[in-house]
């Protein structure tokens, strides 16, 4: 799978795009170069172009480089149950979205627990790990919460909704990624 080379790549041409084309025949040009020169299918391509074109307006070349310069970096949250000295079990979850539009996703899961008896103490402890990779592009809209576009590797295309959480305060630190708060690495 091909991709720009990165975010500013992106950026020049969609610049482009806004002067050759006119608004109405932008789209259909758009997903036609993604489908002839990156190899994305049909749905791929219109999934994408939905994302990066959703206003489709003078601006829109601007708006995707300002969305993507304040997603890309590391995002990450955690989790853990349990308790200290018998079972516990802790989880990371990060999201890092490269300047050069690809993405990496990884949970790591750990699982531990400790058994004492009156002759006896064992522990252990199960460490899980899944990581995702692909490619991502941010959309031309300037609002609080962002629908990106994400594609795995192998394929799998979707939607994924960041929300700036409390961005006056933490001058875009925080989001909120499909609903689940994330601090910037």
């Amino acid at each position: 799978m091909d991709n720009f080379r990165d975010l500013s790549a992106l950026h020049g041409l969609l610049r482009s795009a806004h002067e050759k084309c006119p608004a109405e025949e932008r789209r259909a040009a758009f997903t036609s170069a993604l489908e002839k020169e990156l190899g994305f299918t049909t749905a791929q391509a219109e999934l994408y172009t939905s994302t990066v074109l959703c206003q489709n307006a003078e601006g829109s070349a601007d708006c995707v480089m300002t969305n993507g310069s304040r997603v890309t970096g590391s995002w990450i949250r955690g989790e853990q149950q349990g308790n200290v000295g018998s079972w516990l079990s802790t989880m990371k979850e990060t999201w890092k979205f490269n300047d050069d539009l690809t993405y990496e996703h990884k949970i790591e899961r750990y699982d531990s627990g400790i058994t004492t008896g009156p002759f006896f103490q064992s522990s252990y402890s199960g460490p899980k790990v899944s990581v995702e990779r692909g490619i991502w592009a941010p959309p031309d809209t300037i609002l609080d919460e962002l629908k990106l576009f994400v594609m795995s590797t192998n394929g799998f295309v979707r939607s994924m909704t960041l929300e700036w959480v409390e961005k006056e305060t933490y001058n875009y630190r925080a989001c909120s990624i499909d609903g689940k708060r994330f601090s910037r690495e």
